[in-house]
Order: C-alpha cells, then sequence, then structure tokens
C-alpha cells in the first residue's frame, strides 16, 4: 500500500513523473550525547584482560538533530538543544538553527520551526512541481494539524512511512545515520586526545557534529540511500520473502497455539 501511493505521487497516470528528485526530501531526527556510544575498537596486546578507553563521562545530556535529504542530495540540518545558547551553534553544520527545549527532544511546536526553517531554503511554493516531504510515524509529524495545514498551503505533500520499517524505507536510517554516528564518535575521541583532563559539553556538540556530518552527509551517501529505500528511482521490489520470514514464522506459532 505505501508503495502503491508513493508511484501515484511520483507519477501520472500514462508514467510520467510528477516529482523530480530535487522535490523529494527525508526528514529524520537524532540524537547525539556527550559521551561516545562504546562501540569503539580497541587495540591492546594479546592476552591483555582489562583494556580500557577514554571516555567523556558516565553520563551526558542529549542534543537531537533533524536533519532532511533530498534524493537529489541536498541536506538541511536543525540543532534542537536544551538551552538556546548563541554558542551551542559555533562552528556546527553549515545552515543549521539552534531551538530551546527542556527536555532534548522535538516537540510538536519545535518541528513546525523547523519546516519554516525548510520552506524558507526549499521554497516549494515558487516550484512548478509539488514537494514530497517523507517522515516517520513520529507525533509531530503526525498529530500537527498547523504542519499539515501549512504543507497544503505552500505545495508540499506529506507521506508518513508505516510501522516498523524505517530500517529498510527510511534514506536518513538506511544510509547516513549510521555512518554519522561513528564519525562523531572518531572525532569525540579525537577531542579527548586534545584536551587531556577535560569532558566534551553541550556547546562541543555542534562541532563535533559538524565534522562527523562532512563525512557521512555526502552526496553519494544520499543518492544511494533513496535508491536503496526505492523511492528514487522508484523500485517497489526492495522487500525480498526473507524480510517477511519472521512474520511466516509468528503466523506458524500462532495457529499451532489455536489448533
Amino acid at each position: 500500500m505505501y508503495f502503491d501511493l508513493l508511484e501515484k505521487t511520483l507519477f501520472d497516470a500514462e508514467g510520467s513523473s510528477l516529482i523530480p528528485p530535487c522535490n523529494i526530501y527525508n526528514v529524520d531526527e537524532t540524537g547525539f550525547s556527550v559521551c561516545q556510544n562504546g562501540s569503539q575498537k580497541i587495540i591492546a596486546k594479546k592476552g591483555k584482560k582489562n583494556v580500557g578507553i577514554l571516555t567523556s563521562a558516565e553520563k551526558g545530556k542529549n542534543v537531537t538533530m533533524v536533519c532532511c535529504v533530498s534524493a537529489a542530495g541536498t541536506l538541511h540540518t536543525t540543532n534542537v538543544h536544551i538551552s538556546a545558547r548563541p554558542e551551542f551553534l559555533d562552528r556546527g553544520p553549515v545552515g543549521a538553527i539552534g531551538k530551546g527545549n527542556k527536555s532534548g527532544w522535538i516537540t510538536g511546536d519545535l518541528f513546525m520551526e523547523w519546516f519554516s526553517h525548510f520552506l524558507d531554503h526549499v521554497q516549494p511554493s515558487a516550484r512548478p512541481q509539488p514537494t514530497l516531504l517523507l517522515a516517520d510515524g513520529h507525533a509531530s509529524h503526525t498529530n500537527n494539524l498547523q504542519l499539515i495545514e501549512k504543507a497544503r498551503e505552500r505545495n508540499v505533500i506529506l507521506l508518513i512511512f508505516p510501522s516498523h520499517c524505517t530500517h529498510k524505507l527510511q534514506p536518513l536510517d538506511v544510509a547516513i545515520f549510521k555512518s554519522l554516528k561513528l564519525h562523531y564518535d572518531k572525532e569525540v575521541s579525537a577531542w579527548l586526545h586534545q584536551h587531556p583532563g577535560h569532558a566534551v559539553q553541550e556547546c562541543d556538540i555542534a562541532e563535533l557534529v559538524g565534522l562527523a556530518y562532512g563525512h557521512a552527509a555526502t552526496l553519494r551517501n544520499a543518492t544511494s540511500a533513496f535508491a536503496k529505500t526505492g523511492i528514487y528511482p522508484f523500485n517497489p521490489n526492495i522487500f525480498t520473502d526473507e524480510d517477511f520470514a519472521a512474520c511466516d514464522v509468528r503466523a506458524l506459532q500462532f495457529r499451532q497455539s489455536t489448533c
């Protein structure tokens, strides 16, 4: 059903394209902590049992980044911080804006601010074809009447991914966020070696994310992400029988339990 709807959005009845790749976007949020995720490999002498790694702190505050990428490779970012101090964006990703929220998470109001930022950069009303914005089912996207009304006014089509499928359907999850987190951890480790005795603070995250972002958010990764998810070029056959194997096992277990 999702691919049927996507096809109707992208093509007319004759199969002609209605929306070019530069007008197809995916938006999602991801979080960064002042601490690494601890998944880095460590080189040590063979047989050594106690091996440690330098870390910033045991616990740390999080910063959420809203990232948006197009099928043509264009990227936009917004950082959401626990407080909106101007220095929190020093040396951060170019063009990013910072907004404050006590929880550090995205709310409907914050997402609306990002959407206004998106509209200012993309200018969908001035484009001859509509702009397609794909997002997951987060409440800030779906339970947001103001967002839906503004999208309609500005020539933006909103399409929500089906539940529990973003690992396969969402370009940012498929080819960008994992690389971004790995490069971020490397930047944090390098920063700690350059600043012995100091811990990474919230005001340092924007710079570290900016450095990692340059490695992960590449044109190649972006266009590859949309191809792998079957969005552009359009390919509704990205799921195989193996992807549904777990469902078959559960169906068999259910039938056995009801017999």
